[in-house]
């Protein structure tokens, strides 16, 4: 744990694990079409919820009718610290970008600065400020290695959580177009957000198509959710749909702050009392980012990606509290790791493989491609779209194409997550459930139910707080899930250790009784099979450790 490291020192072992690979495979491990795929992949999904949470800012944030926060904002926002955190941070396939969590704490900081009676972009500067320095001592102190208490429980909850908050606010947007009472343009947008999510999850999973060659699918289920935004935002622009009346991205016209301040926020311009209050939010700020960054990571890198260049975070936490100090200065939104668009990002850059047991089909993932090209082109496009011109064309997208964008990211967030397999079981017939992992054979079914159960009751307590005002403490409901499952559950269920002894990730390797899926090979068109018992490079892995032992590898590799 922290107390047996020296002051500073996983920090400097995290840039010993990480310098040999920065300046060279860092950058060359980019030329590839995956990359440039993720490239775009990610920019729409970073993109558009941080254009939504920006009209939710813009909204709640208004002084004199004058709004304090806006697009702009949240853009340079998620393009700065994106671009900071894809050259100096140890793991850069963690995206990093504006959350809802910190929209709500964003607002609530706002509601605090309104009702007594002072500076709102100060105290909001100064509430920055000190998470930055409480993240810098975090990082310095070795803080980061508590992270080894996450175990899987804690992180599905958490993903299974930002999963359903994205496709609520996709549904809640897909009805609220018929209350306008035009169900000609309601019907429309309902069929564009339906028609983009569909689109998006047939298209990425071209892969398990039986039609057409292996490398045509393999890039149309690298650019599927590309494709499908592409088409849904050229539909109300064909045939009679241009006199529909559809909801468009709302945006500014120029590059400005939205009050028209400057941008370097006057941090004298508050009283003294005012800068020590700060303290309280800026702690809540830190819990925040001390759980949602570290699982976003965790998330990005579990053991079955199969990463080989190593982890990072201390330094990656280091780097959080750098941009937080910069956004605070600037009087922008904060930024940490996203979810579900981290682990998203190494999915989508992901070498798999079709392998079949008991009769099923499952993706193995093969190779991942570990650089920082995906993540900074990302950033600097994001960044892009702030030019006049580009602004314009952004201000074209269909709402409701986002809104179809939201489910898909949501319902893309379920396969692998056993969280979401054992809910399913729920209304599975019995002789039809399957699941790779080791737990469904081991361990009787009404103590994986009743265990089920306990998690499903906290993650929609915690869902419930979200749509509360008081959504801001969140972040501490989901801390409390890591001692609850570390000092309470071993007590109530005996299989503990296999119900929540796997880790975070998707894929178990492959089954010494599974058979690799004929492919064809790109160069000469053969058919490449394996024939079963064959032990492959995913099968030496079999023996996986507990949650705790892994992390604690993870952080120690």
């Amino acid at each position: 744990m922290a107390a047996k490291k020296k002051f500073c020192q996983g920090m400097i072992e995290d840039l010993k694990r990480r310098a040999p690979h920065y300046f060279f495979s860092d950058w060359t491990d980019g030329c590839h079409s995956k990359v440039l795929a993720a490239i775009f992949f990610m920019f729409f999904t970073s993109i558009a919820p941080a254009i939504t949470f920006a009209v939710l800012l813009e909204e709640e944030t208004k002084i004199d009718g004058v709004s304090q926060l806006g697009a702009v904002e949240v853009i340079l926002s998620t393009c700065l610290t994106g671009g900071l955190f894809a050259l100096f941070a140890g793991q850069p396939l963690c995206i990093v970008g504006v959350t809802g969590p910190v929209t709500i704490f964003s607002i609530t900081v706002f509601g605090m600065a309104k009702g007594l009676g002072i500076n709102f972009m100060a105290f909001y500067g100064w509430t920055q400020i000190w998470a930055a320095i409480m993240h810098v001592v975090l990082a310095m102190t070795n803080a980061c290695d508590l992270i080894s208490w996450v175990t899987r429980f804690s992180c599905e909850t958490f993903g299974v959580l930002i999963a359903v908050i994205y496709l609520y606010t996709g549904i809640k947007d897909l009805v609220m177009y018929f209350q306008d009472g035009d169900h000609r343009s309601a019907l429309l947008q309902l069929i564009i957000g339906l028609g983009c999510a569909w689109t998006a999850i047939n298209l990425t999973g071209a892969r398990s198509w039986v039609i057409g060659k292996q490398r045509w699918r393999e890039i149309l289920a690298d650019y599927g959710a590309t494709v499908a935004i592409v088409l849904f935002t050229a539909v109300p622009y064909l045939g009679e749909n241009p006199d529909a009346e559809i909801i468009k991205l709302q945006v500014p016209d120029t590059f400005e702050a939205t009050s028209g301040r400057d941008w370097l926020v006057d941090l004298s311009d508050i009283e003294g009392w005012a800068i020590v209050a700060a303290i309280v939010p800026g702690f809540i700020l830190t819990v925040l980012f001390f759980f949602d960054h570290n699982v976003s990571s965790l998330l990005a890198q579990t053991p079955e990606f199969g990463l080989k260049k190593g982890s990072a975070y201390h330094w990656d936490f280091f780097i959080v509290g750098i941009s937080i100090l910069l956004t605070g200065l600037l009087g922008i939104p904060p930024t940490n790791g996203l979810i579900p668009q981290a682990p998203l990002h190494t999915k989508s850059l992901a070498e798999v493989r079709q392998v079949k047991e008991n009769g099923r089909t499952r993706e193995v993932v093969t190779h991942v491609h570990e650089q920082r090209v995906s993540n900074l082109m990302q950033a600097l496009f994001i960044g892009i779209m702030l030019a006049d011109p580009l602004l314009k064309i952004l201000g074209l997208i269909p709402r409701a194409a986002l809104d179809g964008l939201f489910l898909y990211m949501g319902l893309a967030s379920f396969p692998g997550n056993q969280f979401a397999e054992r809910v399913s079981f729920w209304v599975t017939q019995p002789d039809l459930r399957h699941s790779h992992a080791e737990y469904l054979e081991a361990v009787p079914f009404p103590e994986i139910s009743r265990y089920t159960l306990y998690q499903f009751c906290c993650f929609v307590v915690i869902f419930a707080v979200t749509l509360t005002p008081a959504a801001m403490v969140f972040p501490v409901l989901i801390a409390v899930l890591v001692p609850l499952r570390k000092l309470v559950y071993p007590k109530i269920f005996p299989h503990l250790d296999l119900l929540d002894g796997e880790g975070s990730a998707p894929d178990l390797p492959v089954s010494p009784r599974a058979q690799v899926v004929p492919q064809e090979d790109e160069e000469t068109g053969n058919n490449l099979r394996a024939s079963a018992g064959k032990k492959t490079d995913e099968e030496k892995t079999a023996d996986v450790p507990d949650a705790e032992t892994r992390t604690d590898a993870a952080l120690e590799s």
